[in-house]
């Protein structure tokens, strides 16, 4: 049985409490607090190493953490209760939480030998159980959304980098997630690539009540698409709030000074 995915509107959708994570003897993350609202787009920037790709793979499943809560529509992802005590989740609930949420990667990671639509129908057909005609009937809705109406029967070896990715968007999107997940979707494309994702990520910010984050190093793209914008360093939230804030009147001397490297680049 799916437990309910119900949460009171007062309550965030995602909760980190105090998590801890490391890779080896390196903290990625350090008693780690956050909490995004249903519908909120946050944008999360930061030095290499801060931890901003680990809160992305810790919420797909990709990686476990150490210590520490993760909630996910007030469901522990990862974890449940066993009397008193924390004890690793049943594969079966965590793969109903992961239906939740959708993540783009840097890296397309289509399958090469598939279609653009064959991609796309793929998990909806074999996850969901979807009718192989209600899938494709999605998975054009979807095309036309990102604009490749004309590459559905394209193999990604034949599509350019930045169609690749808008595959790969529409992809994470057949699965109806209550979340997406974006990491750094721009930093494999060439520059002139790079707009025409972007232009299908602000449209989805715009129009749709999907709660968003976004890894980018694309300051611009994260002033404009977000509601929140969250500076990380070392594993910690540095400082955070709303774009305008952050981008004009950061408090923390950290923040200004990574600020003004990466934009005067």
């Amino acid at each position: 049985m799916e437990r309910s995915s119900a949460i009171p509107a007062d309550q965030p959708l995602i909760r980190f409490h105090q998590v801890r994570k490391s890779y080896g003897e390196l903290r990625v993350l350090d008693d780690l607090d956050l909490d995004i609202a249903a519908g909120e787009k946050v944008a999360i920037i930061g030095p290499s190493g801060s931890g901003k790709t680990t809160i992305l793979r810790l919420l797909m499943t990709l990686d476990r953490y150490e210590s520490g809560t993760i909630e996910v529509g007030g469901e522990l992802l990862g974890l449940r209760r066993q009397g008193d005590r924390l004890v690793p989740d049943r594969e079966a609930h965590l793969r109903q939480v992961r239906k939740q949420i959708g993540m783009v990667f840097q890296h397309f990671n289509l399958f090469p030998h598939m279609t653009a639509l064959q991609n796309v129908i793929e998990a909806p057909i074999r996850v969901l159980g979807l009718p192989r005609r209600e899938a494709e009937a999605r998975a054009r809705e979807l095309f036309a959304m990102v604009g490749l109406q004309e590459k559905a029967g394209s193999y990604p070896r034949h599509l350019s980098g930045g169609q690749q990715q808008r595959v790969a968007i529409a992809r994470a999107l057949a699965m109806r997630p209550r979340i997406m997940l974006f990491d750094e979707v721009t930093s494999a494309l060439d520059p002139e690539l790079v707009g025409e994702v972007l232009r299908v990520i602000r449209q989805l910010a715009k129009e749709s009540g999907m709660t968003m984050l976004i890894v980018t190093h694309e300051m611009s793209f994260a002033r404009d698409v977000s509601d929140r914008v969250i500076f990380m360093e070392k594993g910690r939230i540095v400082e955070q709030g709303e774009p305008g804030v952050i981008f004009r009147e950061p408090r923390s001397e950290r923040t200004r000074a990574f600020l003004k490297a990466v934009l005067e680049r």
